[in-house]
């Protein structure tokens, strides 16, 4: 049942960074689309006012889509640091599992044993340190 859930959240996961990807593309396209043809509009215009106010449209209609575009590709970006952590979990497992095997079999006294399992416990509790490559850890937000 477990496994169904993780199935079905990478199943999630997966599409809305596709969808999200997919209409920035398209915003961007639009934007870039509606600017060529105000600039057509503004430079066929009879009159200075109409080449100012189609200028101004296509100007603003360029950074609405931009806006638009930018909010997708942050779904996106989002999406992927979810799935980043979904594959990144498995291995933070194998680590406290090797951990765990390692203080068992150390024979270590009752106190050693209570520190080390006290500190690794501390370990598992805290979220990591993002590294430059991958941006903020998950839930955090950079300054």
């Amino acid at each position: 049942m477990t496994h169904t859930r993780l199935d079905l959240y990478h199943d999630i996961a997966t599409g809305q960074a596709r969808r999200s990807f997919r209409n920035a593309q398209i915003a961007m396209v639009s934007g870039f689309v509606m600017l060529i043809v105000f600039v057509a509009v503004a430079l066929n215009a009879s009159t200075t006012a109409g080449s100012v106010v189609a200028g101004g449209l296509g100007a603003v209609s360029a950074a609405l889509a931009g806006f638009v575009s930018r909010t997708f590709v942050k779904s996106q970006e989002a999406a992927a640091a979810h799935l980043r952590a979904y594959f990144d979990q498995p291995l933070e497992f194998s680590r406290y599992l090797a951990a765990e095997r390692l203080v068992v079999d150390a024979g270590l006294s009752t106190e050693q044993r209570t520190e080390v399992l006290t500190a690794l416990v501390q370990a598992m509790v805290t979220i990591p340190a993002a590294t430059p490559a991958q941006g903020p850890a998950l839930g955090q937000t950079q300054p």
